[in-house]
């Protein structure tokens, strides 16, 4: 029940914005809520500034920390049609701080950043080479100038030291979100920089950021799934921005960039009645409303631009649209449907689930478990102006995709017949309330919900009546929007395997930028002295958080759940590949057989009925039975996972099916950047001991018989493991539902986990046609020593923490080399095992000597700095004191500890204790091991684009064939 002052200050709230609503601000906004909707399971509340921007407030007390989303209702539908890629370049120029953040003398700078806008009007509007290329030395020059003023990355470096993560941002068709986590004893330090940081921005360190735009813009070209996106989205939607210009922009404007009109851009969106703040986690309402109220509410609302619309023509029979491109083939069939807040949307979710639940939908059955094709699913997607719905398919060897495309056709009028029962609509709502009880544990998904209400117009109610809506969907309201969408009209992608045309952006003249560590604004001064208090760091207690149990197979961990009735439940074996040549293969094949009479098909339908979902884990010395649902389901959850185990239903043809699937997978594998990317750095590291080496080969696989893998399964039970439960139940009941009584075979011993140590240093490149080189590098180090553990976080925290550290600084801000840059060390998971020094980075392929070369060094010689070394510390202190375990990790957080050798108990309290007393001579006496390391670099690239002759000078270098590091 509201009080009365609760009513009256939501009264005040409401007044308040009524004059603005009628002075025209543009687009709706959503009505506050001053206390949460009956039924709201988040406990949202909706508030207004006077200024029309929106709060949304959902408490949240179970970690000592709040999930803080900022949202702007702009992305690149909004873009000018020949300025595409602005609201993409603008979510990177606002982590570039402001007139008070990221500067000693904003009066000193400006000047050159005026004179930097200036340049690039100039630049912007004028075609002739040679005075584009004298402009941008120009730049270049002013830059240098500027950056005698700058502090880069200074609102990551304040956010460190405060203990905010993942401050990151994302932009898509219609939003721009800024994103953090932060300790629930600095909300009004983040208020204070996020409101000074949207207010008054200062686009500065252009040059450098619009280098790392373009390299973003090289990965789209070397990711298979955009370049078949973009292709399909262009026929789908021919005259709306959906498909006429992309998030990341068209070459030719990202070469032509203005900074005028980014400027302008972000004065005409970027506006509080137009954006958003979402908040979940642990905080008081109506301290939190006051404090945002305080620091946000003097920033000035404005009129916005008027709402375009598009024409949507819907196709009026079948279209198709081919690329080529060298990975596994792919078709995609969409068909347009309806916006996210059509009357339809929820109908066409439920839609989807009974085609593709991952578990017993009509594709999931008639498709991927029957084995038709490599796999396939489907999946909508709604925008606020339209939607679609689609199916893929991945053909299996020697299938054509034109097969797998009539096979999907076939699925869809499976759906259109009525090929399904209530039933299974029920079992679709049972999973749909698992998945949102799952969604409710995790601040990001509910501030994630927030914001996606905002961001589509919906109004809160609507949201929150979601679940009642989807449990009153019949089997008629499915067939009735499946036959009105899915008719004639519709798009058809297809990716060949085929070498594409490669297009690039070539390598521009950039003077590094130097960075003086020591540089503090007086803003961050102002920032990080605001008193807080520092919370106690929260241990982990047996008996409290956590009960050990010894059974005759091994012990069980139980942790309670505070939240919901979810269970999970995992075995862990100390069995793997190495120890049973066959035994991933045998789990791969009970995961397509059924159990004690029924059929994979009937199986896999009881199991999704009943909201539980069972799956496999299988690698070199360990496996993984893992089981998850509803509580009340527990025992009969149970039944069907041992039944599966002890008498496994296999059809006939499965086998020959899944091995014919499995060799289709080896081809296409060797085809995928990430896999051969992946098959590189793991030869590169173990050489012939190389997992992907380890895998079956092809014959291996064709010498499989359902015999042998039968008697693998029947004996997975048999050898000893360890349990780790999360639930209501007490320990002891688990317990006695998993005794059996019986004797367990032994564990097997773990072999230690070890690494190459060439004499001299080694570089393996493998050719592959792309626009950017993918680059790793790694120096085997010393087993894995618990003693040392807060040395080795210092060392990786220090390197590659985040944007303020040593990697990303040196070789994406200062000299722009590579988008994605990334480093530290890693130590060994299980007593015994190596440690690795590594790093790895993306760039354009002519930047891949220059790029590994200065990686290299960094870990070798990292520059080390007072300043630097404070940010650290301040982060690993923060993050010890406000990151408990999770409910869910706390059984494996346990088991982590267990497999270093540590004794029973929580050791982070000691490794607290050190890492506050840790010093920088600590730190550089660590990393002087490090100073004449032999390093081993592996490259995937374009022979050519990467400058083979350069890199052979960096140490022995071997060009390795596909044959060499795969096993088929």
């Amino acid at each position: 029940m509201p009080t009365a002052k609760i009513r009256l200050f939501a009264a005040i709230l409401f007044l308040a914005a009524t004059p603005a609503i009628s002075a025209g601000w543009g687009p709706e906004l959503p009505q506050p809520l001053p206390v949460p909707l009956a039924g709201d399971l988040m406990g949202t509340t909706i508030h207004r500034l006077s200024n029309g921007l929106t709060i949304y407030l959902s408490p949240n007390p179970q970690r000592p920390r709040i999930a803080a989303w900022i949202a702007a209702r702009v992305g690149s539908k909004h873009d000018p049609a020949d300025n595409t890629g602005t609201a993409h370049y603008l979510e990177h120029m606002l982590f570039k701080g402001s007139q008070s953040l990221g500067t000693l003398d904003y009066a000193g700078e400006k000047p050159h950043l005026d004179r930097i806008v200036q340049l690039y009007e100039l630049r912007f509007n004028t075609k002739d080479p040679a005075e584009r290329t004298r402009l941008y030395k120009e730049i270049d020059a002013e830059n240098i100038k500027a950056t005698r003023y700058e502090i880069p990355n200074e609102l990551d470096k304040i956010y460190r030291q405060l203990g905010i993560q993942g401050l990151n941002a994302f932009t898509s068709n219609e939003q721009t979100v800024y994103t953090c986590d932060l300790p629930s004893n600095r909300l009004e330090a983040w208020a204070k920089v996020e409101a000074d940081r949207f207010a008054r921005p200062v686009f500065r360190l252009f040059q450098s950021e619009l280098e790392a735009v373009y390299e973003e813009k090289n990965q789209s070209f070397d990711n298979p799934e955009r370049v078949l996106w973009e292709a399909l989205n262009k026929k789908l939607y021919k005259f709306h921005p959906y498909g006429r210009q992309t998030t990341l922009g068209s070459i030719e404007h990202l070469k032509n960039p203005s900074l005028a009109k980014m400027y302008e851009y972000y004065r005409r969106h970027y506006n509080p009645n137009n954006m958003a703040i979402a908040l979940s986690g642990d905080f008081n309402r109506g301290k939190t409303l006051a404090l945002l109220t305080k620091h946000f509410g003097s920033w000035q609302p404005k009129a916005l631009p008027e709402a375009k619309t598009w024409p949507l023509p819907k196709p009026k029979g079948p279209e198709r649209v081919e690329v080529k491109y060298e990975s596994e083939e792919k078709v995609i069939i969409a068909w347009p449907t309806a916006a996210s807040n059509h009357p339809d949307a929820d109908t066409l979710s439920v839609m989807d689930m009974i085609m593709d639940n991952a578990a017993s939908g009509i594709i999931n059955l008639t498709l991927n478990q029957a084995q038709k094709v490599k796999a396939a699913g489907s999946s909508p997607a709604f925008f606020n102006d339209a939607g679609h719905w689609y199916v893929w398919a991945l053909p299996k060897r020697g299938q054509t995709l034109e097969q797998a495309s009539g096979l999907l056709l076939e699925a869809v009028e499976k759906l259109k017949a009525g090929e399904f029962t209530d039933e299974d609509i029920r079992a679709v709502i049972t999973n749909f309330e698992v998945s949102e009880k799952y969604r409710l544990e995790s601040d990001e998904a509910r501030v994630s919900t927030m914001i996606d209400s905002f961001v589509s117009f919906e109004p809160w109610s609507r949201t929150v009546g979601r679940m009642d809506r989807l449990r009153r969907v019949a089997k008629q309201d499915v067939l009735r929007v499946a036959r009105r969408y899915l008719g004639n009209g519709r798009v058809t992608a297809l990716r060949r395997n085929a070498k594409p045309e490669l297009p690039s952006i070539g390598k521009p003249a950039f003077t590094k930028i130097d960075i003086d560590e020591k540089r503090r604004s007086r803003f961050a001064e102002r920032i990080l002295s605001l008193p807080a208090i520092a919370p106690e760091p929260k241990w982990l207690v047996e008996g409290r958080d956590y009960t050990i149990t010894p059974l005759p197979a091994g012990k069980i961990i139980s942790s309670p759940n505070p939240v919901n009735d979810l269970f999970s439940l995992s075995f862990e074996f100390k069995r793997g590949s190495l120890h049973e040549r066959n035994l991933c293969a045998a789990l791969s094949l009970l995961d397509l057989s059924g159990a004690e009479g029924m059929s994979a098909e009937e199986y896999k339908k009881k199991l999704f009925g009943l909201g539980t979902s069972v799956s496999y884990g299988c690698g070199e010395q360990g496996s993984q039975v893992s089981v998850s649902g509803l509580d009340k389901n527990l025992w009969p959850s149970l039944e069907l996972l041992f039944d599966r185990f002890e008498s496994p239903q296999i059809a006939p043809d499965t086998l020959k099916k899944m091995v014919d699937v499995a060799i289709g997978t080896h081809q296409d594998n060797k085809k995928n950047p990430g896999s051969i990317a992946n098959a590189l750095g793991e030869f590169a590291r173990r050489g012939k001991e190389s997992s992907v080496l380890k895998e079956l080969t092809d014959q291996e696989l064709l010498n499989l018989k359902t015999g042998p893998l039968r008697k693998i399964i029947n004996g997975v039970f048999g050898y000893q493991h360890r349990i780790a439960y999360v639930g209501n139940r007490q320990p002891g009941e688990i317990a006695r539902l998993l005794h059996a009584g019986k004797k367990y075979k032994a564990a097997h011993e773990r072999k230690p986990l070890s690494f190459q140590k060439p004499a001299r240093p080694k570089i393996y490149f493998t050719h592959r046609d792309m626009v950017q080189s993918q680059a790793g590098i790694f120096a085997a180090d010393e087993k894995v020593d618990p003693a040392k553990i807060v040395d080795y976080i210092y060392y990786g925290d220090y390197m590659g923490g985040d944007m303020s550290a040593v990697i990303f600084q040196e070789i994406r801000e200062t000299r722009a080399l590579a988008y994605g840059a990334w480093g530290g060390y890693d130590y060994g998971g299980f007593k015994g095992d190596e440690n690795q020094l590594y790093g790895g980075l993306s760039c354009q392929a002519d930047k891949t000597t220059e790029a590994v070369s200065l990686l290299r060094d960094l870990l070798r010689s990292p520059p080390f700095s007072e300043k630097r070394f404070a940010q650290t510390a301040k982060s690993i202190e923060e993050y010890y004191r406000t990151n408990p375990a999770h409910f869910r990790g706390i059984p494996g957080a346990l088991f982590s500890w267990e497999d270093l050798g540590l004794p029973p108990g929580d050791p982070r309290p000691e490794r607290f204790a050190k890492a506050l007393k840790y010093k920088l001579d600590d730190l550089k006496s660590f990393a002087s091991r490090f100073k004449d390391k032999t390093m081993t670099i592996h490259i995937l690239g374009h022979r050519d684009r990467a400058g083979l002759e350069s890199l052979k000078a960096l140490g022995d270098f071997e060009e390795k064939k596909l044959v060499e590091i795969f096993p088929y």
